[in-house]
């Protein structure tokens, strides 16, 4: 009959937001029937693909913090150099390129088993620990 959410009550039969307010009749009448032994259904949580989308983005900032930390703004800048072949940092920018091309791969290798059925799906820090690491030159170019 009724999902609680933070900041309001939906109540199914007409899609109506009660307030959480005391003077409001409906969430009295809400109160009355949750007293009445009523449970009250707990909101569905974020789809496959919203929290596939906010993997994607904890690696990019990944992505993104391993190419700032060699003075680079983003990884996308740093695997730019790649097409740059007379670059003094043309080596750095194919080994920056060729690493977002591998995790990426192990992502959406990692998400297709989930949505599969063929593993858990993995939180942040456990997508993140499965991730390869970056084979930068053993110099840097910089």
């Amino acid at each position: 009959m009724y999902t609680i959410y933070p900041d309001h009550i939906l109540r199914q039969s007409d899609g109506a937001r009660i307030p959480l307010d005391p003077e409001n009749s409906d969430f009295a009448a809400f109160q009355e029937w949750q007293a009445g032994g009523g449970e009250a259904d707990q909101p569905p949580g974020p789809t496959f693909e919203q929290r596939t989308a906010v993997l994607l983005a904890k690696v990019d900032d990944h992505l993104n913090a391993a190419a700032r930390a060699k003075g680079y703004d983003s990884i996308i800048t740093a695997a730019l150099r790649a097409a740059l072949p007379a670059s003094r940092f043309h080596e750095e920018g194919i080994a920056f390129g060729t690493w977002m091309d591998a995790v990426y791969a192990k992502c959406y290798d990692v998400l297709a088993a989930v949505q599969s059925g063929q593993a858990e799906e993995p939180d942040e820090a456990q997508l993140i620990a499965m991730l390869p690491e970056p084979q930068l030159p053993a110099q840097g170019t910089r």
